[in-house]
C-alpha cells in the first residue's frame, strides 16, 4: 500500500503528463480498482458523480483511460507506460511545430538575471550545458554532478573542453576527456562557466526559494575565471603534495 508521501508524489507527477489533481486521483482509482463506472467511481474517490464522470470523460480524452462500451459505461486505465509514451511523443510534436511557429526571441543585450527555483535553476545548468558549443568549467558537488551526467557525457564525447572540480572524483571519471579535479565544493552550490561567454551561480539548497545568478556580463566572466583557474591549481598542488 503506498503511502500518503508516495501517492502526493504520484498526483504531482501525473500532473507534469497534464493531468488535473482530479484527473490524477481518478487515475489512480482506475489502476487500483480496475473498470469503473461513473457511480462506483464517485463513491470509491468521494467526488459527485457529475465530477467523477467528467473526470473520466476528460481522462479518455487525454488517452489515460479507455471507454469498455456497455450499459453503464465503464472505463479503464491505460498502462502508465503506454500513457507517458503517447504524451511524450506527442509533446515532441508539438514542440517542433511549436518552435516552427513562434517569433524570434529578441535580445535584450543580457545583464544580471536571477533565476528562482531548484528546478528552474538545474533546468538551466541543464541548457547550459547541452549549449556549450567549445568550453565548459563547472564546479559542483557529487550529488549535483550525479545528475548531469548524461548531459556532460554528450559534451565530453564531442570532443568539447569539459574541466570540473567536484568533492567527488569516482563518479566523474566516467566523462571519457574531461579534466577533473579534486577540491572541495558546497553540497548544493553550482558554479559554471560555458565557453566563456555565460557565468551561473548561486545554491540550491533552498528548494523553491532557491536563487542563482546568470550573466554574460564580461566582468563577471573574468572574475569567475579567475577564481577556478585559482582553485585549479590549488586542486593540482595538493594533488601532487
Amino acid at each position: 500500500m503506498q503511502s500518503t508521501s508516495e501517492i502526493d508524489d504520484c498526483l504531482s507527477l501525473l500532473g507534469d503528463f497534464g493531468l488535473t489533481r482530479q484527473e490524477a486521483t481518478v487515475y489512480l482509482a482506475l489502476l487500483v480498482e480496475g473498470s469503473l463506472n461513473g457511480y462506483e467511481l464517485a463513491k470509491s474517490v468521494g467526488i459527485s458523480r457529475s465530477n467523477a464522470y467528467t473526470a473520466l470523460a476528460s481522462l479518455a480524452d487525454k488517452g489515460a483511460a479507455w471507454i469498455i462500451e456497455g450499459t453503464p459505461t465503464r472505463y479503464t486505465a491505460v498502462d502508465a507506460t503506454e500513457f507517458c509514451d503517447n504524451r511524450l511523443h506527442r509533446l515532441t510534436g508539438s514542440r517542433e511545430r511549436l518552435l516552427a511557429s513562434l517569433p524570434s526571441r529578441r535580445e535584450d543585450g543580457g545583464g544580471y538575471i536571477t533565476i528562482r527555483g531548484r528546478d528552474q535553476i538545474l533546468d538551466r545548468l541543464r541548457h547550459l550545458i547541452l549549449g556549450t558549443e567549445e568550453r565548459l568549467y563547472l564546479a559542483l558537488g557529487g550529488d549535483l554532478l550525479a545528475l548531469f551526467m548524461d548531459e556532460l557525457k554528450t559534451v565530453a564525447v564531442s570532443g568539447k573542453k569539459l574541466v570540473i572540480i567536484t568533492d567527488r572524483v569516482e563518479p566523474a571519471s566516467a566523462l571519457p576527456g574531461a579534466v577533473i579535479h579534486a577540491g572541495e565544493t558546497e553540497p548544493d552550490q553550482i558554479r559554471a562557466i560555458a565557453d566563456s561567454q555565460y557565468v551561473l551561480t548561486g545554491d540550491v539548497a533552498r528548494g523553491s526559494a532557491a536563487s542563482c545568478l546568470f550573466s554574460n556580463q564580461r566582468n563577471l566572466v573574468e572574475l569567475f575565471k579567475r577564481a577556478l583557474r585559482n582553485e585549479i591549481r590549488l586542486a593540482e598542488l595538493e594533488a601532487q603534495s
